[in-house]
This record gives structure tokens, sequence and C-alpha cells, in this order.
């Protein structure tokens, strides 16, 4: 009986460290907040993703993520290449996650810092900048595979081809998660 209760306990104990484990894929859009300049608009593009979460803690995790964003300018823009750009942000992340009373909706919030590689991609012209993020999210578990959807802010300097701004990133996507 003793054997049985150690087995039972380290089953439940290994169960629940595994679910301290997450990773993540996303896909949705990309938007601009604002425009570089008043001749030069950004246009709404695709994002993608990959995360993977640590929770120390009931409630709070750290993340790391990977993501990679395109979008195109327009307008009269004096950029060589086709005014194409990849995103590519690296960060790092505080999760702050709550749960609701039936266990299975999981709303959080997550800010980081990071850096990010803007791209033209129709030359081989890029530059990498700081970045911070700061977003918004909901889970929904069901034991280990679970959805996500979330909107991140991701900010830089964009400060090349003649602009000098702070750029907004809209990041807003949904993917899958699977506790390990």
């Amino acid at each position: 009986m003793t054997a049985r209760f150690v087995l039972l306990s380290l089953f439940i104990a290994v169960s629940a460290q595994a679910q301290r484990v997450t990773v993540g894929a996303n896909f949705g859009g990309s938007s601009a907040a604002s425009n570089l300049a008043t001749s030069a608009d950004w246009k709404s593009g695709w994002s993608l993703g990959a995360n993977l979460t640590y929770r120390f803690a009931s409630r709070l995790g750290l993340r790391a993520d990977a993501n990679v964003a395109q979008n195109a300018l327009s307008g009269g823009v004096a950029i060589p290449g086709e005014q194409r750009f990849n995103k590519i942000s690296y960060t790092g992340n505080a999760v702050w996650q709550s749960t609701t009373a039936r266990g299975h909706l999981a709303p959080y919030a997550l800010a980081g810092i990071g850096a990010v590689r803007i791209a033209d991609k129709g030359s081989d012209s890029s530059f990498t900048r700081f970045a911070t993020n700061f977003g918004l999210g909901l889970g929904y578990r069901l034991g280990k595979l679970g959805l996500r959807a979330e909107g991140r802010d991701l900010i830089y300097k964009f400060d090349h081809f003649g602009y000098s701004r702070t750029q907004n990133d809209m990041l807003w996507q949904a993917g899958l998660t699977l506790g390990i």
C-alpha cells in the first residue's frame, strides 16, 4: 500500500511539474499604430511566432518569444528595394496569468524587452534595435493542449532610410499551446 501511495505521489508531482513548461505557436497579423511620415504609410501584414514559457509560480512565469512579421510601405517612399520589410523580434517577457472559477479560461498580461531586426526584402539593408513590448491575451486550456489569442504592442526606434520615429507594431495572433 505504501509503494502505491509513493508511486501515485510521484506521478502527480511529475504531472504538476510538466505543466510548468509550455510551448506555443501562433499566427496572425501585424499593423502599425502610426505611419513613418505623411507620405509613407504602413500596410497591414502577417505575423507568426513561437514561444516557450516557464511558470515558476501559479500566476507568474517567464516567456521567450520569437516572432516574424512582414509589412509593406506605400506612398511616395524613397527606400530602395521592394518596400516590404521583415521584422524579426526576440523578446523575454514576464507573464502574469489569472484563471477563472472554472479553471479553463486564463486571461494574462505580459511585458518584456528584447530586440527587433528590420530587413528590407528587396535589398541587403537591415538594422537591429532594442525593443520592448506589452500585451494582453486569453488562453483556453484543455489538459495539456490549449488555445490562445493575444494582442501585443512591439515598440522600437525606426531610424533608417531618412526616418527617425518610435514605431509601434501591433501584433494580433492566435495559436496553440502544449504543456510539456
